[in-house]
Formats: C-alpha cells, sequence, structure tokens
C-alpha cells in the first residue's frame, strides 16, 4: 500500500520549466495540453494507505480565481506537499472549499475516505478537454496508479477491508474483471460531483459494519458496528477465497441477488427484466432488457447482444468478443487469475 506514496514524494518542481510534475511524466507532458502545471496537486486527498473507502476521481481542479487564493505564500506549498509526502499524518479536515460542497468531503475530512485522482494534473473540467484525456492514458504516473490499485487494492476489497467506489471509470480504465470485482462499485453518474445513492449508502453501510457493497464479502463476526478491521487472517483470506470458487449461490435464487449477474450488468448498463425471477443457476440463460441476454459461468460471464454493441463493448474495454461467437462477450469474473487490460494484452 506505501508504494504510491514513495512514488508521489518525487514530485516536485521541475528547475527547467518552473512547472510542478513528478520526473517520470515530463517527457509525456512536452505534448499538447491545457494542464496547469503552475501549482502543485495532490494524487491523493486522504490517509491513502488506511482509509477504508477508496473514490476513484478524475484528475486535480483548476480555477484561475480559487486556485492561487489556495498558494498565497511559501508555506501553503510546502504544507500541500507535505500532505503528499506524509499523508497518514496530515490534517486533512481543511483541503479546499470544494469539499465542503460534496457529500464525501466529511468523511475524506474524518480520514475514512480517500479520493484518488487517475491524474493528478490539474485543470478546469477534464470531460470537456479531450487533448487532456488522451494525454493522461500516456502518462506514467497513471500507470503506475492504475497497477498499483490494482495489485495493492482490489485484494483487500476482495477480502472485504475496504470498498473501492469508481467515480470516474473511463480515465481510469480498469480491465471489466475488476470494474465487477467483489467490492468494487461503480457509480452510474461519473461527471456528478457527488456520490450517488448507492455508492453513498453501500459506504455508509460499509464504514459502520452494517453489511458489503456489490457482492462484497460478508463481515465476520468480529466486526461490530461502527469497526472494520485493518487486516485478516492468512487462513480466512484463502477460505474466502476457495467459497468464491464454490458453487454458492444456488439456483432458484432471486437474480437481484446473485451478485456476479448484478455486478456485470451494472458495469455494461444493462437491466434485468425480471429481477425477483428466480436465477436458473451455472451456465443458464438471463433474459435482459432490449433482447439481449447472459450467462453466469464461475470465471466468467457471456453477454449476449448485436455484433455491433459487443464490439463497442470491447473497444472500452468492457471485455472481450468470444472468437467463435461475435455475438458474444465474454467478461472475466475476478478470482485466482490474473488481472489483464484487455487493451493492452499486458498482465497490470
Amino acid at each position: 500500500m506505501s508504494d504510491i506514496v514513495e512514488y508521489w514524494a518525487r514530485f516536485g518542481r521541475d528547475e527547467a520549466t518552473g512547472q510542478w510534475t513528478h520526473p517520470d511524466d515530463r517527457a509525456v507532458l512536452a505534448g499538447q495540453h491545457s494542464f496547469n502545471l503552475d501549482y502543485p496537486t495532490c494524487p491523493y486527498l486522504g490517509p491513502v494507505t488506511s482509509a477504508k473507502v477508496v473514490i476513484l476521481g478524475a484528475n486535480g481542479g483548476y480555477s484561475p480565481t480559487a486556485t492561487p487564493d489556495e498558494f498565497p505564500d511559501a508555506e501553503a506549498f510546502e504544507r500541500y506537499l507535505g500532505r503528499i509526502r506524509d499523508p497518514e499524518s496530515a490534517d486533512w479536515s481543511n483541503v479546499s472549499p470544494y469539499y465542503d460542497r460534496v457529500n464525501y468531503g466529511p468523511l475524506v475530512y474524518r480520514g475514512d475516505a480517500v479520493w484518488i485522482n487517475a491524474s493528478p494534473y490539474r485543470s478546469p473540467r477534464i470531460s470537456a478537454e479531450p487533448d487532456n484525456q488522451r494525454l493522461v492514458r500516456s502518462l506514467p504516473s497513471s500507470a503506475f496508479i492504475r497497477r498499483w490499485l490494482i495489485d495493492a487494492v482490489v485484494p483487500l476489497a476482495a477480502s472485504g477491508e475496504r470498498l473501492v467506489v469508481v467515480k470516474r471509470p473511463g480515465l481510469w480504465r480498469l480491465p471489466p474483471e475488476v470494474r465487477t470485482a467483489i467490492g468494487v462499485i461503480v457509480d452510474p453518474a461519473p461527471i456528478s460531483p457527488q456520490l450517488t445513492s448507492g455508492p453513498w449508502n453501500a459506504a455508509q453501510d460499509f464504514l459502520t459494519g452494517r453489511g458489503p457493497a456489490s457482492g462484497a464479502p460478508t463481515p465476520g463476526p468480529q466486526e461490530t458496528a461502527g469497526q472494520t478491521r485493518t487486516t485478516a487472517e492468512q487462513g480466512e483470506v484463502e477460505a474466502r477465497r476457495k467459497r468464491l470458487k464454490a458453487d454458492t449461490i444456488p439456483a432458484g435464487t432471486p437474480q437481484s441477488q446473485v451478485s456476479p449477474l448484478v455486478r456485470v450488468c451494472d458495469a455494461l448498463g444493462l437491466k434485468l427484466i425480471a429481477p425477483e425471477a428466480a436465477w436458473p443457476g451455472y451456465g443458464k440463460v438471463v433474459h435482459l432488457d432490449g433482447e439481449r441476454s447472459i450467462y453466469i459461468n464461475r470465471t466468467n460471464a457471456d453477454v449476449r447482444s448485436s455484433p455491433a454493441e459487443i464490439a463497442a463493448w470491447q473497444r472500452a474495454g468492457l471485455g472481450t468478443a468470444r472468437p467463435d461467437n461475435d455475438r458474444y462477450l465474454r467478461v472475466k469474473l475476478l478470482g485466482d487469475q490474473p488481472l489483464n487490460d484487455e487493451r493492452s494484452g499486458h498482465t497490470v
């Protein structure tokens, strides 16, 4: 978990240009973009190695009036850099007035949540900045953060120790098996500044011990209200993995309660026709809206749709078209298999 802190400890002001950048990114940042690099920015807001709720955002914000006000003197610059270098000891209760207006702000202030940007570099509105969006895909720091999330955080979510809320999935470019993994929720309104009701309620329940979210493992008996575990015994984690492989979802369960079915539908933006109808079991068809259908297997899901839609989903990195039938998208379900970035073909 601490790798991200060590990586960003190298962030600083480039003496040659006067710009605030990570050394790994400087060659790429010489390309076309409109990021403002006049002020330091933070890749994360909150105690990144210990916060229980991990929210995946876009990039650092910039306002030609408000941002200079946040850095009135050298002390403000140093205080900001101190948060990057020692996030666990930092005071996160006075980060920016922006976080007073969003519902997850108090979670960051208390240290319950951390907001992590796909790229730290500042801009007014990246959703309207195509050059910046393209550049983020090439930044070494963004690739590092994604690898760190998959290697360090997703396993903790799978064991019930973290809840990951994906606010900006387009910029994060997560493999489909991560978007649908246990303990991971994709917010259906990525551009909204607030967490929508589903992720917000899931975060509250997770933090108070009332229940897991998005199919996350049920908390053990030692987790009481207001508490979450910081560690898990090795034997317990292995037992959970074995349970995930077993046929633990009996046929006849309401479709809305079959977590891999719900997670895949959420990731692809699909709806169950009869959410309270009985699930027929592994390898059997469930009908979806728009004349689509889905089969849930133990390690993957196959979604049937038109060849054009399957191709579009594959281009978006949401799965892989089956080589034997272009009307099916295969989505891997997180287990003990490697996590593959479908776009690059590399294990990350």
